[in-house]
């Protein structure tokens, strides 16, 4: 794992902190339907240009193999975008975020154990309680 793919995860933690933090102060302008407004139609640019001109991104788009169920992870990005300069606001980032990782893990043992068939170790389960453990500690001090 020699490539910058090996970051992808840190760098996405940078990002998810920037994003929150940066849509939290174009909030205190805009508001925070203006925030969110901005940025879907940054994103609608940037994908519009990546499905149009980046070779290999161009996908198979259909609406016969449209489920209704494609339009959860939008709405889950829409509710990431409310909520994560909201929460800053009311509790401030570290403790936003120590929650926001924290649930992550659990949810992401349950996807790998329901959806992806991965065995449940106790090892990770472990993990997860130690990250538990420091969310009730940082959410404490």
């Amino acid at each position: 794992m020699n490539s910058w793919v090996s970051f992808l995860p840190a760098l996405l933690g940078v990002v998810v902190v920037l994003q929150a933090g940066l849509n939290k102060k174009i909030s205190a302008v805009w508001g925070i339907s203006g925030a969110v407004l901005l940025n879907a139609l940054v994103f609608l640019v940037i994908a519009m240009v990546a499905y149009f001109f980046v070779p290999n991104m161009k996908g198979n788009i259909e609406l016969k193999n449209f489920n209704w169920w494609y339009l959860v992870p939008g709405t889950l990005g829409c509710i990431l975008v409310f909520g994560g300069p909201m929460a800053i606001m009311r509790w401030g980032a570290v403790h936003t975020f120590i929650l926001i990782i924290s649930a992550q893990l659990l949810a992401s043992l349950v996807w790998d154990s329901q959806i992806e068939g991965m065995p449940v170790s106790t090892m990770r389960i472990a993990g997860i309680a130690l990250a538990w453990i420091g969310a009730v500690l940082v959410c404490k001090a």
